[in-house]
């Protein structure tokens, strides 16, 4: 019995020295991918708690997918300001498009510290108009925003029309969004105009 024991434990020093540590530190692993919550806009009202996750995550790839993809649907985005902001960036508002929309997002986005948040909330939101191929929702808005960049306000708030339809797929989405300030507030529009310049 003590003859076994002595040939055997060298073979288990030998492999226990030839396998990797089971202490050793491992290599780090990769940072975390940025949240995503997305549910298959199958309904406008769908579309509408998209765009509030797209903005409570920072994830401008699902707020661009809130808009319609001219790929899919014969129509074309549509941003309306603000009218007093209109009139002072009417060249910039022009020509907006869905690639601005993300352009500026994306920047937005980028001016948020990591330790602070981005809350959409829609208030008395509802739907004069809903049909199987168009819908309207018209309500006020409040948008948290806490960036690096001084001149912007930490909230935007005004009073929102969001124009909806499905698409070829039957996804929903925006395709036109008209801006409208409230008495004493910031609207949206002041953010896209500052950052899609």
């Amino acid at each position: 019995m003590k003859r076994l024991f002595l040939t055997t434990v060298p073979i288990l020093l030998a492999a226990f020295f030839s396998c990797e540590s089971p202490f050793a530190l491992r290599d780090p692993e990769p940072p975390e991918t940025s949240q995503s919550t997305w549910i298959p806009p199958l309904s406008p009202e769908q579309v509408l708690s998209n765009l509030q996750s797209a903005i409570y995550e920072r994830n401008v790839e699902n707020f661009t997918r809130c808009i319609v993809d001219p790929s899919f649907i014969d129509r074309e985005y549509r941003f309306e300001p603000d009218a007093e902001i209109a009139v002072n960036y009417a060249e910039l508002f022009g020509n907006w498009d869905r690639d601005r929309e993300r352009t500026v997002m994306q920047q937005a986005f980028s001016l948020v510290p990591q330790d602070s948040s981005c809350f959409l909330e829609f208030i008395d939101m509802s739907s004069p108009f809903n049909s199987s191929d168009s819908a309207v929702y018209i309500g006020n808005y409040k948008f948290v925003y806490r960036s690096i960049q001084a001149d912007l306000p930490g909230a935007f708030e005004g009073r929102a029309e969001y124009w909806l339809a499905p698409d070829r797929r039957g996804e929903w989405g925006i395709y036109r969004w008209q801006d409208n300030r409230l008495s004493g507030s910031t609207p949206w529009s002041h953010l896209k105009a500052n950052l899609g310049g």
